[in-house]
């Protein structure tokens, strides 16, 4: 895709340069049939290639920014969808954000603009440097060619003074946008804890920053384009004094001199705020890069496919807060996890739904490491069920359908009836089609967690991993799903629960503690007791 990428802008910058050839070539002419007194005929054949030329080359950009854009979204899907789950910390989750709302539509404009601005605003003085010394002759192309350099010099003091107002806008925007999306994601906490004023401090003082960054630039840029505009006059200034200091002209060959002299200085003025866009361009790619090239679990060269849904737990330490931790899941069992607060329970399922591997040891499905198996295969195998579950702006069909986007309407009510969702399925008329709001407003918690729950008996996966899946049911309501879920004696769940365990009737149980001693009790909690699995230090 990238190769592709390339191709297409290759291919744009060589159409720039055959815009500024072609608009060189017929300011050139121009200047030629002024100083030889010919006709208009082959000026108006020039403009007219050079015209054509432009506006293909344009059109051209314009749809190779589309595809671009497209490209880059695609690149950007590929992967979020790979990345590790531990890398999506609040500040990657905004720079994801930006890269996404304001990095990737930007660079639409890159074949179109910013390609046009950096290869034909230098090159056309270039080329029309040469149409001086053909139309008029070489002594006067090189006091113009001496003007546009120290122009050029200009320029360049300009550009490096704005490039120091500029440093830190990147961070600053950064967190402007880090804090709106704070804002935005917790303001009800915000608003009920510290009131409407306090909620929006932090954005109010990152605004502020910005807005000081953002006058500094201002002035450097008005310095700057001052400069620039006056440097912009020397190639001119150059021009009239070779036509002073320099042999006699005829008043043809002066006013060829004058023409072309003003259009090669003309560009220059588009040079004044590149150096702000080359550095916007810089910054962009880079974040571009950095959500792109995020740490992944790499994927194994050659897949493996697992024979059962046993589950093997061997874990030495993960990040140094969890472990030592060993055990087999059989199967068809249904093993409670339980624990205080910030025993490790979470941190235990996300190795076993392989958010992340861990540090030392392994984790297997069916005697095979989960590392050796295709991540779309285990996907295909896990079915998570989250205390709060991700509930999209869509319908209550599409909702469940995550679990099997194949899934008929029939198989949809089904699951439905059977997480007691009857009582949304009642108010309203569209059933199972009604749209549920934006992340599920609609939806009480206890209903959320009954469409998460009934996406996860629609993928019908031999692994089912529920971490706090009912904490939002009443007693009833709970008893019924679980009853929903027994249906299917062969799949292995691992619950997660802090309420009355035996509701989900448990095989095996497993309890997390400080420490680092293991003891487990096989069928511990059919038999009222429990089992006991040492986690040192380990966080939830």
């Amino acid at each position: 895709m990238l190769a592709k990428t390339r191709n297409r802008l290759t291919v744009i910058a060589l159409g720039w340069v055959f815009v500024a050839l072609s608009e060189a070539a017929a300011y050139t002419v121009l200047a030629l049939c002024i100083v030889q007194s010919r006709g208009p005929g082959m000026v108006i054949a020039m403009s007219l290639i050079a015209l054509m030329i432009t506006v293909l080359v344009q059109r051209s950009g314009y749809l190779t920014g589309a595809k671009l854009a497209g490209d880059l979204f695609e690149r950007l899907g590929e992967a979020l969808a790979e990345t590790r789950l531990s890398w999506f910390t609040e500040r990657n989750r905004s720079l994801v954000t930006g890269v996404a709302s304001r990095v990737i539509p930007s660079m639409m404009s890159v074949p179109a603009h910013t390609l046009q601005t950096f290869i034909v605003a230098p090159l056309v003085p270039l080329l029309l440097v040469g149409g001086i010394a053909f139309t008029v002759r070489p002594s006067a192309a090189l006091w113009v060619g001496t003007g546009l350099l120290v122009a050029l010099g200009a320029q360049y003091v300009a550009q490096r003074s704005l490039a120091r107002a500029d440093r830190g806008r990147a961070a600053c925007d950064e967190a402007v946008a880090m804090s709106a999306a704070e804002l935005l994601e917790h303001r009800e906490l915000l608003r009920a804890m510290a009131g409407p004023e306090r909620a929006s401090e932090r954005l109010h003082a990152a605004q502020h920053d910005q807005r000081e960054l953002l006058r500094r630039v201002n002035r450097a840029s008005a310095l700057a384009t001052g400069a620039a505009s006056v440097a912009t006059v020397v190639p001119l200034a150059a021009a009239m004094l070779t036509l002073v200091w320099g042999p006699d002209s005829s008043p043809a060959e002066a006013l060829a001199l004058v023409l072309l002299t003003m259009r090669a200085a003309a560009p220059l003025e588009t040079l004044v705020t590149a150096g702000l866009s080359l550095r916007d361009l810089k910054t962009s790619l880079g974040q571009f890069r950095e959500v792109t090239h995020a740490p992944v679990l790499a994927e194994p060269e050659q897949p493996r496919t697992p024979a059962s849904a046993e589950l093997g737990i061997a874990v030495q330490s993960h990040r140094g807060v969890l472990g030592p931790l060993e055990a087999t899941i059989g199967a068809g069992e249904r093993v409670v996890i339980s624990g205080p607060t910030g025993s490790g329970k979470s941190t235990l399922l996300g190795l076993l739904l392989r958010f992340e591997d861990p540090d030392e040891g392994s984790v297997t499905l069916g005697g095979v490491p989960l590392t050796d198996l295709r991540y779309s295969e285990l996907a295909t195998r896990i079915a998570y069920v989250a205390q709060d579950p991700v509930i999209f702006s869509t319908s209550l069909a599409d909702n469940i359908r995550l679990g099997d986007p194949l899934a008929s309407d029939e198989d949809v009510l089904r699951v439905a009836r059977l997480a007691a969702l009857e009582g949304v399925l009642g108010r309203d008329p569209q059933g199972i089609h009604q749209r549920v709001g934006h992340r599920g407003s609609t939806l009480s918690g206890g209903e959320k967690q009954r469409v998460a729950i009934a996406r996860a008996m629609l993928k019908g996966a031999p692994v089912m991993v529920l971490d706090e899946a009912t904490s939002a049911l009443d007693a009833v309501t709970e008893q019924r799903v679980v009853n929903a879920l027994s249906k299917h004696p062969e799949t292995t769940m691992l619950i997660v629960a802090h309420g009355d365990v035996q509701v989900w009737r448990p095989t095996r149980g497993i309890t997390l503690e400080f420490g680092r001693e293991i003891a487990e009790t096989p069928n511990s909690l059919t038999n009222g007791g429990s089992a006991s699995l040492g986690a040192s230090r380990v966080q939830h």
